[in-house]
């Protein structure tokens, strides 16, 4: 049936452990499913989120997959907030029809749901190997996952086409030439790519499924088939989760560590590391299926939430065509056939069972031509096939539904109370298949596999008896009163740290920046403002990153640490006889051309400098500032740059005046602010970061550019060989100190505290003192701390367990000190070496936020500008008067 069969055996000792080591203890409150909608601030159609930001939704999948996505977008842009729905191209039209912004990421759902149906499972079949069929699987993916990185921060919808506006005069600013980047990522889980995007960005990331991917007790991997033998079923269906997100990194895992390591500059993780990742971090989850038909299971923690069905409501304004009217008229309501986005080898042979099924049960039907292309040449009186047609008119209008089992097309049904019939293919269709048969919507699921007429038309008859009708209704009353997208977004909305988010000055406005040294957080708009006025320098500020991702592991004692930090090695080190080579080959080749192109690299590196310097020095193109501007020495400037009509740009001593109350010369400038202010309404389509960069002096080349060049690639190998030398020790003293320091919570010691997270030398500095403290303190001071504490709870007992904790944390307590010593720094060396690599990455991520920060900036008024270079007055004299 497609799934991935597991045998547990119960007898292994380490499976008993696993569950204690993969689970985090005690986190779960109890909160039900019921309570999102009334624990949440509710937030109405037309209302707005305290925080304006900029989300990137990433989708794959069929269009079944990404519906329940537009109708989440729908609901937050109406919060006021931008957002771009990351899929593929085929679903472009859908998604701009739906209001939304669209991103390509690639790859095409026709091809892949062909595959999926030719080999369902997890484990491909010999003869996609020999057909070439994975590798090209494999490109496409790797193509994705790409695309998914760039609608982060990429301008335009990722087509790399020209495109022109419908409508030349109108003032909207089409949002492809508009700077975006992401401070917040909203994604399905076979996206994959998610975790590593947001890991580079440090910003918030929440994913939102239709089927479980969240281990459990309750209920196994949809997409596992788990037979426990003697063996718990608690802790089988648990371990089902563990193991498809290996298989699914052992297929897929050398891609993404590409990305991480070339595109993102992260360290690559191993099998143990990369599995269960999100349920690890506790990445926020919220599910989009209804509570009454699969209820939350009692071990998940908080962070995860059951919503409630998705549905993207049709416009209510449809016209079914007329032979679709006609056949309804024409006798008793029909039974709906159809399988969506699934493409099948043999469509004649599905067609040619569903009709002799139908025939058998005397029932009219509606057959749904789907991607699969089902249809005849000879179709019987009592069938009509029908193209594309909203499921929320049509299901109304028929008393039964068959289908491939989608979760879209599953909630449609559901919803209006109609028995369900599913035909699995693959995935998790089987899985919800099962479920509607356990609640009794419907018969048992019938695997494509085993389809035949007999047992299709047996399905029919069984699912218009009384009691199965009765069901269906029951469950339809209940999920009328639920509203999945609406309580989605509050699960959004709730893991949401709003106070490391939001811009100190401007508060509905999500934190581009960071000053240095202080506690203080601007967005793009206000950090601009304030360089533009010369309140700080742009040296002042880094990238601001909400939330960090700790990815390293987090062993539970010092023996796993080890065994750990040796599976890492020999993992690395069989493939490093494969890329070491080839890097190495990559570097050279690279430096060669750069040495014979010496100005071509030049002027690229020069760029990207300058858009970062522009901050401070240029002004965005079209930009115009005719009024008085709140500086300290009371000048005012106005800026225009017209280089399409050819007018020669103002100097800075030209354009710099004193204020001095010149009302002519002041009708002057305004009217010539007046004519570019309608020619820069009109268009803005010239690249932002390119006309900052044209606007400062560039460097003189050096004197030298082949030697130049080859400092700098120089420079490179030799960190990449740093790498390589400081990884190993690295790696196995912050494991050993994080071991030591978790060993104490195999004896329930209460003041252990979580590990620390290092994100550059600094910090990890910092960190090893702090762990070095703690560790003697809280081991010397345990001797006696414990059986005080023990013998006040539990008395003689107490006493005793107080000792033997006092005497492990004597022992264990300093070890992660030590070991810390070593650990935090040379992680945090490490942590700045590849931030060194990936500095192109950061450039673009830094071009984009200046780029938005100019474009906003345009659109304040004098009193807009004027208040917040007040509130930051007030804010820099607080911090004077604190230091």
């Amino acid at each position: 049936n497609g799934r991935v069969d597991i045998h547990i055996d119960p007898h292994k000792p380490s499976i008993a452990g696993l569950l204690n080591h993969i689970q985090p203890p005690n986190i779960y409150s109890g909160r039900n499913n019921e309570q999102i909608a009334s624990t949440e601030k509710p937030f109405a159609r037309d209302g707005h989120f305290p925080l304006h930001l900029n989300i990137v939704i990433q989708v794959i999948g069929s269009r079944g997959d990404v519906q329940p996505f537009v109708a989440l977008g729908r609901e937050l842009k109406a919060h006021g907030h931008r957002v771009r729905l990351a899929t593929h191209l085929t679903f472009r039209q859908f998604v701009l029809d739906s209001g939304l912004e669209f991103f390509n990421i690639g790859g095409d759902p026709t091809e892949l749901m062909a595959f999926m149906v030719k080999n369902p499972g997890l484990l491909p079949g010999f003869k996609a190997i020999r057909s070439g069929e994975i590798q090209k699987r494999r490109r496409e993916m790797r193509q994705i996952f790409n695309g998914c990185w760039r609608s982060c921060f990429e301008k335009g919808d990722g087509t790399h086409l020209h495109h022109i506006k419908e409508d030349p005069w109108s003032k909207a600013l089409d949002f492809r030439e508009r700077s975006f980047v992401a401070d917040a990522i909203i994604a399905n889980p076979p996206s994959l790519a998610h975790i590593h995007c947001a890991q580079r960005l440090g910003i918030p990331l929440h994913i939102i499924f239709t089927m479980p991917w969240s281990p459990t007790q309750s209920f196994p991997h949809p997409l596992a088939n788990v037979h426990s033998q003697n063996c718990k079923p608690t802790i089988a269906n648990f371990m089902s989760y563990n193991v498809v997100d290996v298989m699914v990194w052992e297929g897929l895992g050398d891609i993404l560590n590409t990305l991480r390591k070339n595109t993102l500059s992260l360290q690559p993780l191993d099998t143990v590391t990369a599995s269960s990742i999100l349920h690890r971090l506790h990445v926020p989850h919220a599910y989009l299926w209804s509570p009454s038909l699969l209820p939350k299971p009692p071990d998940w923690a908080d962070n995860i939430d059951v919503c409630g069905f998705g549905f993207l409501l049709s416009e209510s304004n449809f016209t079914p065509p007329r032979e679709i009217v006609s056949f309804l008229e024409a006798g008793p309501k029909p039974i709906y056939v159809g399988f969506g986005s699934i493409v099948v080898d043999n469509p004649d042979r599905l067609t040619k069972t569903v009709f002799e099924a139908i025939k058998k049960t005397g029932q009219r039907a509606l057959v749904s031509k789907g991607w699969g292309n089902l249809g005849a040449d000879k179709v019987p009186e009592n069938i009509l096939l029908i193209g594309n047609c909203p499921h929320d008119w049509l299901f109304r209008q028929v008393s039964c539904v068959i289908h491939h089992g989608g979760a879209g097309t599953t909630a449609a049904g559901l919803i209006l109370g109609l028995p369900t019939i599913i035909i699995p293919f693959f995935g998790d269709q089987q899985f919800w298949g099962n479920i509607i048969a356990r609640a009794g919507a419907g018969p048992s699921p019938i695997p494509y596999k085993r389809l035949n007429s007999q047992n299709l038309s047996d399905a029919i008859r069984k699912s218009l008896e009384t009691s199965i009708l009765d069901r269906a209704q029951s469950i339809a009353t209940k999920m009328q009163q639920e509203s999945g997208v609406r309580h989605a977004v509050n699960s959004f909305y709730r893991n949401l740290d709003l106070q490391r988010s939001r811009c100190s000055i401007v508060p509905n406005k999500p934190a581009a920046w960071h000053l240095k040294h202080t506690s203080i957080n601007l967005s793009a708009l206000a950090a601009t403002v304030l360089v533009k006025s010369g309140k700080i320098s742009p040296d002042m500020l880094v990238l601001h990153r909400p939330i960090e991702y700790d990815t390293f592991m987090d062993p539970a004692n010092p023996l796993t640490a080890g065994a750990q930090v040796l599976f890492g090695a020999l993992t690395k080190f069989v493939t490093s006889f494969v890329d070491a080579p080839r890097e190495i080959v990559s570097d050279l080749a690279s430096a060669v051309r750069a040495t014979r192109h010496p100005h071509e690299h030049f002027d690229r590196r020069e760029a990207c400098r300058a858009a970062v310097s522009s901050l401070d020095q240029a002004s965005p193109e079209y930009s115009i500032e005719n009024e008085e501007s709140p500086i300290e020495n009371g000048t005012w400037q106005l800026r225009v740059e017209n280089n399409e009509q050819g007018a020669r740009e103002p100097q800075e001593d030209e354009i710099t005046q004193e204020d001095t109350g010149d009302e002519e010369n002041r009708d002057h400038l305004n009217e010539i602010a007046r004519v570019q202010s309608i020619e820069r309404k009109r268009s803005l389509q010239l690249d932002k970061a390119k006309t900052m960069s044209s606007s400062i002096p560039p460097s003189k080349p050096p004197k030298f550019p082949v030697l130049h060049e080859a400092a700098l690639h120089g420079s490179k190998m030799s960190k990449k060989l740093m790498k390589v030398i400081i990884w190993l020790p690295a790696d196995f003293s912050l494991s050993m100190a994080r071991g030591f320091h978790n060993a104490p919570k195999l004896y329930h010691d209460s003041t252990v505290v979580d590990t620390l997270q290092v994100v550059g030398l600094q910090s990890g500095l910092s960190a090893a003192g702090k762990e070095l403290r703690d560790g003697f303190y809280f081991g010397i001071t345990g001797i006696g701390a414990h059986p005080r504490d023990g013998f006040k709870n539990e008395g003689a007992k107490g006493l005793f367990k107080g000792i033997g904790k006092g005497m492990g944390g004597l022992f264990l307590k300093p070890a992660a000190g030590l070991w810390g010593l070593a650990g935090y720094p040379l992680s945090g060396m490490l942590r700045d070496i590849n931030d060194s690599l990936g500095r192109h990455q950061k450039c673009m991520i830094v071009m984009g936020r200046i780029s938005q920060g100019l474009e906003e900036m345009q659109a304040l008024t004098p009193e807009d500008r004027a208040e917040v270079s007040t509130t930051w007055n007030k804010i820099e004299h607080d911090l004077k008067k604190s230091k």
